[in-house]
């Protein structure tokens, strides 16, 4: 059974940037292939002719290999391939196409698998690796949904949730929160990659260490709006771990501020099972002194809901090398 299976994407960024892009697949800072939601691929050295690797249980070697222009893997024939599939980078006016060519015989099994199930997962994959690389040069990019039967088998594969997607969630009222009655509570979770690191601290520091430039605008604008309330400005102050701790306990960091208008809280606890990291759950809690409270967050409240779920989602996925964050003893979480 002969299977050609070709997708292609055009991406408004220079050639040059694109093909860059090649030469970090299969390393620890794998700028294409999507491995916080799929198996990684990994390879035994950086991408260059004779390199050995593979994703799952699909081999394969590197054929070819041209920096910034194009990477042709090929197959070993015991994983029910035999041909090539391959990365390339092709210039346009304005930008570059983005294809990936998979051309092989599919053999014993696979013949029955490839149209039953790899195909669409195999689809999924490609189309989640050209978002990676199209949200690089345009941040915000919706991504490609998975269709019905794609999320069945994820399911079954044990791929449940999709790597920095963020969700509002119920506000607990347990913890280091417990017997809080605040004046407005609000949560949001984001999924965390496979194997990623329990340390929380580490945790902390990636949300709330270099904002990205998103935030900061909204800051700034934040910062205009209550200047006629002689209000403290957020870049007045030097935070760059995120706001003082005021208690810990397992899996849970307590944060906040009081000020004269108002105080705050911000929760924030890693869900796990199974001795792994799922999850971050981050709470903010606010209590009004009087009405220049409530007026300093009526006005603020719109941006706040839009900063935490930005802050939370770039944390996981703005870089690769640390979306499994250093632990304490030196060692990447595994």
């Amino acid at each position: 059974m002969h299977v050609h299976n070709v997708h292609e994407r055009f991406v408004p960024a220079a050639p040059e940037a694109v093909g860059a892009l090649l030469a970090t697949l299969g390393g620890a800072d794998d700028a294409v292939w999507p491995r916080d939601d799929w198996w990684p691929m990994e390879l035994d050295r950086q991408v260059g002719e004779g390199a050995v690797g593979g994703h799952s249980d699909i081999r394969y070697a590197v054929e070819t290999y041209e920096p910034g222009r194009r990477v042709v893997f090929r197959f070993d024939p015991s994983c029910g391939l035999a041909g090539t599939h391959t990365f390339d980078v092709q210039p346009r006016p304005a930008g570059a196409v983005l294809r990936h060519d998979l051309t092989a015989r599919a053999l014993g099994p696979t013949r029955l698998l490839w149209p039953l199930v790899i195909r669409s997962i195999h689809d999924a994959v490609v189309e989640d690796a050209f978002d990676r690389v199209h949200e690089r040069f345009v941040p915000g990019r919706r991504r490609t949904a998975w269709s019905p039967y794609v999320r069945l088998l994820r399911r079954m594969a044990r791929l449940t949730h999709r790597t920095g997607s963020v969700r509002a969630a119920q506000p607990p009222t347990d913890g280091l929160l417990a017997g809080s009655m605040p004046d407005v509570a609000d949560a949001f979770t984001v999924a965390l990659p496979p194997g990623a690191s329990t340390d929380l601290d580490a945790w902390r520091r990636n949300v709330f260490a270099s904002p990205p430039v998103t935030i900061r605008r909204l800051l700034r604008l934040r910062d205009l709006l209550v200047r006629p309330l002689g209000l403290r400005e957020a870049f007045e102050d030097d935070l760059p771990e995120g706001f003082p701790v005021l208690g810990r306990r397992d899996r849970e960091v307590l944060m906040g501020l009081d000020d004269r208008h108002l105080d705050f809280r911000v929760s924030l606890r890693l869900l796990q099972s199974d001795q792994a990291a799922d999850s971050l759950l981050l709470t903010t809690t606010v209590t009004f002194h009087g009405a220049l409270g409530r007026l300093y967050f009526a006005l603020i409240r719109p941006f706040h809901r839009r900063i935490v779920p930005v802050m939370l989602r770039s944390a996981v996925t703005r870089n690769p090398a640390h979306q499994r964050i250093s632990s304490g003893d030196g060692t990447m979480g595994t």
